[in-house]
């Protein structure tokens, strides 16, 4: 049996990826994003900017996606276990694939089921959600509009230094 998401670690082990502040669709304030790349239907990597939601569970992308992904609609399963704001449950399609982080040549790639929305009003940016962050600590500077997303090998350097302050 398949289990989601799996993490598969290529390169150095300290790894850091960058992210960045931006607006979203509907405005302020600003969010987080980050670019990864997704492995689509054809076996090609595309870059996808996504917003970094620490609220959903899962990792989704709007209705713009489905052909990308070469799903077929009207064969496809769907299912509608996702809820949003206010508890309305969404239709998505689970699509199994691969999510890859690069930095500096180096690379974390993730085995994972991306949910991709079946109607347009669903969602209006691709989220990635905890099924993925769970794996990274996440550090955030608005004033310099960095975003970092930090590897479990740097995790306890971080933690250290929260400690140190912590003592002072």
């Amino acid at each position: 049996m398949f289990r989601f998401p799996r993490s598969i670690q290529r390169g150095e082990k300290n790894l850091i990826f960058k992210g960045r502040y931006s607006h979203t669709n509907w405005g302020s304030p600003l969010a987080l994003f980050v670019e990864t790349l997704v492995r689509v239907a054809d076996n090609s990597w595309i870059w996808i900017n996504f917003l970094i939601d620490l609220g959903a569970d899962g990792t989704y992308l709007p209705f713009e996606f489905i052909e990308r992904f070469g799903i077929q609609l009207e064969e496809a399963k769907t299912e509608d276990n996702v809820s949003g704001v206010g508890g309305q449950r969404v239709e998505h399609v689970p699509f199994i694939t691969q999510l890859r982080f690069e930095s500096n040549g180096n690379r974390r790639t993730f085995d994972l089921e991306i949910g991709i929305f079946t109607r347009e009003e669903s969602l209006d940016l691709p989220v990635l959600g905890r099924d993925v962050m769970n794996f990274f600590t996440l550090l955030c500077d608005a004033e310099a509009n960095l975003v970092w997303l930090v590897d479990e090998a740097e995790r306890g350097k971080i933690l250290q230094l929260c400690n140190d302050i912590d003592s002072l």
